[in-house]
């Protein structure tokens, strides 16, 4: 008598719930790609927001930068130049000193109140080297329009042309501005005169 077997084959075909759902492998990589993108994406975003802001942040420290060292300049430009206005109303009195001294100054006399003008003069001009103010160079000089202002042109040979002969009224800077420029005559190569004399004895040929 055969006994019974115990121990049946096991079934080799794979239980319906241990297959795996094909639906489910081939949509969880598609959504987690799909994820990181987009994570991807938004910090590409926010780093060019940074970078953007960085760059707007830089932009704007430069120009405050800017702002204060030009706002510092025409400070310091005020104050260099605070006094322009009064020491200009002060060159009429130094010119009316000039020209009374100009009047002396081939007199033999030398009396008190000459040597007085001639110290006040001397102070004058202290003062306002003191506080910036000095002579333009003029006589002999190439004639330059930004500290030169030409009356007149003079026929010389003392001088080269387009150079300074006569200095008509003093011209003065303070610091590096010119606050009154030089009035001038300027020299220029005198041109023959078509009305000049002839010599002596071309005249006497002409009478004989």
């Amino acid at each position: 008598m055969e006994e019974p077997n115990t121990n049946p084959e096991p079934d080799t075909e794979p239980s319906e719930t241990n297959e795996p759902s094909s639906g489910s492998n081939t949509a969880e990589p598609t959504s987690l790609e799909q994820e990181i993108h987009a994570m991807k994406t938004e910090l590409e975003q926010k780093n060019n927001d940074l970078k953007a802001a960085q760059e707007k942040h830089l932009r704007v420290f430069a120009e405050m930068e800017n702002y204060k060292k030009r706002t510092a300049r025409d400070q310091m430009e005020q104050l260099r130049y605070a006094n322009e206005k009064l020491l200009r109303e002060l060159l009429p009195v130094l010119d009316n000193l000039e020209r009374a001294l100009s009047h002396v100054k081939d007199s033999s006399e030398r009396s008190p109140w000459i040597e007085g003008v001639e110290l006040t003069y001397r102070q004058f001009l202290d003062v306002l080297k003191k506080f910036g103010v000095t002579p333009i160079a003029s006589v002999g000089e190439s004639f330059d329009p930004s500290c030169h202002q030409a009356v007149t042109y003079l026929d010389t040979n003392e001088h080269p042309e387009n150079h300074v002969a006569v200095e008509l009224q003093k011209g003065y800077l303070y610091h590096e501005r010119v606050i009154r420029p030089s009035m001038v005559a300027v020299a220029r190569k005198p041109s023959r005169s078509t009305s000049e004399e002839k010599p002596d004895g071309e005249e006497n040929k002409e009478h004989s």
